[in-house]
């Protein structure tokens, strides 16, 4: 197996794992809490589910567009579009707000079932367009991120692996407590 192949492989177990954690804290969710928003303001568990998979919708759309793209970046920018731990951290740590782009926030158009089911259908897609991809594709055409600067579609897929991490952690907030 080559370094590419083992890559796709690595990536592909992240996508599996930090899914079945995301799906498994919003499980932990009363279902007939899923849907209300925290006392504080921000947004409801599926509320969330949906921004997830709004965005991974989005990296879908990426990976089309990059499959068409003629050109692709210089060796410079592309060193400088790899994920790094610290760009990985910036998505992972909650320890400051970021506000998606307003093209990422829930539409409320979902219950706690039909989100299910769409981050199923959202997950089969990325995972589809990801194995179709061209390796020089997915490794020479960037986007940028907004927060932490241009990617590789590569860097793209693995990043919304911890970007269900950071999310799973947003859910679990919602979590009610038990008193010991």
């Amino acid at each position: 197996m080559n370094r590419r192949e083992q890559s796709v492989m690595d990536i592909e177990a992240a996508l599996v794992h930090e899914r079945e954690h995301f799906l498994r804290t919003f499980d932990r969710v009363p279902t007939n809490r899923r849907g209300h928003k925290p006392a504080g303001g921000g947004w409801s568990a599926v509320d969330v589910a949906e921004h997830v998979s709004r965005v991974e919708r989005a990296v879908v759309k990426m990976l089309g567009a990059g499959a068409t793209t003629r050109q692709g970046s210089s060796a410079e920018e592309l060193a400088s579009a790899q994920l790094t731990e610290e760009k990985i951290q910036v998505v992972r740590v909650r320890t400051e707000k970021v506000h998606a782009p307003e093209r990422a926030h829930p539409t409320g158009g979902f219950d706690g079932e039909s989100v299910l089911s769409e981050l199923a259908r959202s997950r089969a897609a990325l995972l589809e367009a990801f194995r179709m991809s061209d390796p020089a594709v997915l490794d020479r055409v960037t986007y940028p991120h907004p927060y932490i600067g241009p990617l590789t579609l590569r860097a793209w897929v693995e990043l919304v692996a911890h970007h269900d991490a950071r999310h799973a952690q947003q859910v679990q907030d919602l979590v009610p407590q038990t008193g010991g």
